[in-house]
């Protein structure tokens, strides 16, 4: 009796063993079931994956998790993150932790992106993009955007600023190795200082315009007359020559409100009068008399013209106002004055229309 017991025991314990076996088995296959349904139904294909990481930034998702095809390199796999983060304004560093697991033919990918891995920045699509955003945050004094391309704009950014020194006050172009850049306001100068300095050389350049300037005058008239107020008005600083730091002598302000400015000063005034009249006005940089100088190229007929105020004042050492350099063309004030003429267009005039 007892030895019957004992193997109705053993033969009891190994019949559950395989039934345990059977259903471990069978909980298996299900979870390997469960997973093969979540891989054919998880999108899978490049696109698929960028809408899956555009979704989760733009609702804060620090953790992302699909699947995809397991032929799609780790590097595919990031590039569509990195277009998913600039289509929701933000620039991923690469900062972040991801796991892989293969499973047939498909991989398992989880993200863990941190808030330092995508930064805050303005996509900028061309190059004609670029123009209008650098335009439009040298006007609106914008020195916290960082701005992004690729390939990167930086050089156009820096155009503008030597182009409209009438925005420069001692402001920076900077860049970052991670391709951002944009505007920063110096040290010289607080933001209360350059807001109020830039005010002031508003009014005096909208007031010369409402009283002044009549809507019965052509083109020419107006710029003649805004050459003559500026060589009456502004005298030539002979203490700087080779300035560092700020100086209000390189502003509109220094032309406009102190009276005394170098050519950039100039050239900045220039500029700001003529757009409050309507009239597209960049400065060129490039060299005159053996030294840097800047002047102006305005939207005159169908080639432009050169006007060079600086040059044209002798108000100081006795003479008269000279239009030797007033409404000139490009063979004539190139005699004399030579610049990277590509870099100074009719192209150029043409994007004023973001600042007027």
């Amino acid at each position: 009796m007892k030895k019957r017991k004992i193997k109705r025991t053993v033969k009891f314990r190994t019949d559950w063993i395989k039934w345990l076996c059977f259903a471990i088995c069978c909980v298996c296959l299900l979870q390997t079931g469960v997973i093969l349904a979540k891989a054919d139904s998880a999108p899978y294909n490049l696109e698929e994956i960028r809408e899956e990481f555009a979704t989760a930034i733009q609702n804060g998702q620090m953790e992302i998790t699909f699947t995809a095809s397991e032929h799609y390199t780790l590097e595919q796999i990031q590039q569509q993150l990195s277009q998913a983060a600039l289509e929701q304004k933000r620039l991923y560093t690469g900062k972040s932790r991801y796991r892989r697991q293969t499973i047939g033919e498909m991989a398992a990918y989880t993200f863990w992106i941190t808030e330092d891995s995508l930064l805050e920045v303005e996509p900028v699509k061309d190059t004609k993009e670029a123009y209008r955003k650098a335009l439009t945050a040298l006007r609106d004094c914008d020195y916290t955007t960082r701005f992004y391309s690729d390939p990167s704009c930086y050089a156009i950014f820096y155009l503008m600023l030597q182009q409209h020194p009438e925005y420069n006050y001692n402001t920076v172009v900077w860049k970052n190795k991670n391709g951002t850049y944009g505007y920063r306001r110096s040290r010289e100068l607080t933001k209360a200082e350059q807001d109020a300095k830039m005010r002031a050389a508003d009014r005096k350049a909208e007031e010369f315009v409402k009283n002044e300037l009549t809507k019965g005058m052509s083109t020419t008239q107006k710029l003649q007359a805004i050459h003559d107020y500026l060589i009456r008005q502004c005298s030539y600083d002979q203490r700087l020559k080779d300035g560092n730091g700020y100086e209000d002598s390189y502003t509109a302000y220094g032309a406009l409100v102190k009276k005394k400015a170098v050519c950039q000063g100039y050239t900045g005034a220039f500029n700001l009068i003529a757009h409050k009249a309507g009239i597209a006005s960049i400065a060129v940089c490039g060299t005159a008399g053996g030294e840097d100088h800047s002047w102006n190229f305005v939207k005159l007929g169908r080639n432009g013209t050169y006007i060079d105020c600086t040059w044209d004042d002798t108000l100081q050492t006795g003479g008269g106002i000279c239009y030797d350099y007033f409404n000139v063309s490009k063979s004539v004030i190139a005699r004399n004055h030579t610049w990277e003429q590509k870099k100074y267009t009719q192209k150029h005039l043409d994007y004023c229309k973001y600042l007027m």
